[in-house]
């Protein structure tokens, strides 16, 4: 499912230092100089980087490759054009991985390609408090009619019939079965747009609970149940939840794949992801984040956390199981044609700077029928390796990259990987 703040692990972190251009001519010529800034994981890239010959760690610098969590502060400029400096961002990043801009760019793509928006994604809406908090019923004007078309009362009889605009009806709210709700189990999400992790993501039912919430993280609230830790925010995503997923033993999941882009364009898909799944049964009826949020920064806190499966993570194999062979025969190529639209949405606007590179993680869910849905896009992917699974692919799915972005520029040599190349826009 692009963020300045916007990072899977983003609470440790240093920013990318500038770059000397006369600093090549100082250190020796023969030997490849890196940089890997602590956390999510960071000893994996350095052992990753190491067992390749001739790579040598500098402190002081970034000279050949530097591998950070993010790119605040950081200015693309700086790196040379004759000499071969990496940076595991890319420009602009931020148009795809911070949630609201995820959803402007989808909805302008759609409008001006004659798709319909909601089929992709979930119904959501954008709002911004920096200079409005104090009037929520105006920052609220757009969503609460849509609120109030789709809650279950009006489900059960006619739905209200909005004014239609013929040159928006690819952008115009609507919402698909799997998000309805005929009961009394309503519900709608707020994520804040600086966060990833599950950090501050919070559910509603009503338009009072959503005001409550918003007036909460203007002053600083909890991030989970769980946790003593506050965050603020003032900008937001409000989006439709799947009331109707895919369930695998009675609980929720998520499936995260992991997409390289490089400086060029070309676009990758590792052959191998994962789903993580909830740690309780799934229940409308409770707002709980063990059964709501799939994400293993929320699930580890569970006190059910591996108990049906170690770090509540299973395969795509496991999934074709599930699924009686439907998510590899039909699921998957449908997750890789919204990968590649994804990229699409931003191809006039996006910055290509040599010799940059980025691995995102996205997140999809399923519905009943096994339709897929993007939630949102993430910069810095988590890369712990929290289960034997992931033990195994987390470490073959970097080495790989590295065999595309970097091998191929210093030792000339190209080998064969687990990415599959999509295409190059």
């Amino acid at each position: 499912m692009l963020q300045q703040q916007v990072q899977d692990q983003n609470q440790t972190s240093t920013s990318f230092l500038s770059i000397p251009r006369y600093s090549f001519s100082l250190l020796n010529p023969s030997v490849y100089y890196y940089n890997v800034a602590p956390g999510n994981n960071s000893k994996l890239i350095i052992a990753t980087i190491q067992k390749r010959k001739n790579w040598q760690e500098s402190d002081n610098y970034l000279l050949h490759f530097q591998w950070n969590m993010n790119d605040n502060y950081f200015r693309y400029t700086t790196l040379s054009q004759s000499k071969i400096q990496i940076v595991n961002h890319l420009p602009n990043h931020r148009e795809l991985t911070m949630k609201c801009n995820l959803i402007k760019n989808l909805k302008q793509f759609c409008q001006s390609n004659k798709r319909y928006v909601w089929d992709i994604t979930p119904l959501s809406f954008t709002i911004d408090l920096y200079a409005k908090e104090k009037d929520l019923d105006k920052v609220l004007k757009e969503f609460t009619p849509i609120y109030e078309q789709f809650k279950p009362s009006n489900n059960k009889k006619n739905p209200i019939n909005l004014p239609f605009k013929s040159n928006n009806q690819y952008i115009q709210p609507k919402m698909h079965r799997s998000f309805l709700d005929e009961e009394n189990n309503y519900i709608w999400i707020l994520k804040p747009n600086e966060f990833n992790r599950g950090r501050g993501i919070s559910f509603f039912r009503t338009i009072e609970e959503l005001k409550i919430l918003l007036k909460k993280f203007t002053q600083g609230t909890s991030e989970y149940q769980f946790s003593q830790g506050q965050i603020k925010s003032s900008s937001f995503v409000i989006q439709k939840y799947i009331q109707r997923p895919f369930l695998l033993d009675g609980r929720k999941f998520d499936i995260r794949l992991w997409v390289l882009v490089t400086h060029k364009f070309d676009i990758y898909i590792f052959n191998q992801g994962y789903a993580r799944l909830s740690s309780e049964m799934f229940d409308l009826t409770q707002l709980d984040a063990f059964i709501h949020l799939t994400n293993n920064a929320v699930q580890k806190h569970s006190k059910n956390y591996g108990f049906f499966e170690q770090g509540n993570q299973i395969s795509y194999s496991e999934l074709d199981y599930y699924t009686n062979g439907e998510f590899t025969k039909s699921v998957l190529p449908k997750i890789k044609s919204i990968i590649v639209f994804s990229w699409m949405t931003i191809q006039h606007t996006f910055k290509k700077i040599k010799y940059s590179f980025e691995i995102f993680g996205y997140d999809f869910m399923l519905d009943e029928n096994l339709k897929p849905w993007l939630i949102e896009i993430n910069t810095n992917p988590c890369l712990e390796e929290s289960s034997p699974l992931l033990k195994e692919l987390i470490p073959k799915m970097i080495d790989h990259a590295f065999k595309i972005v970097i091998d191929p520029l210093f030792t000339k040599i190209q080998e064969p990987t687990d990415w599959d190349h999509l295409l190059q826009l």
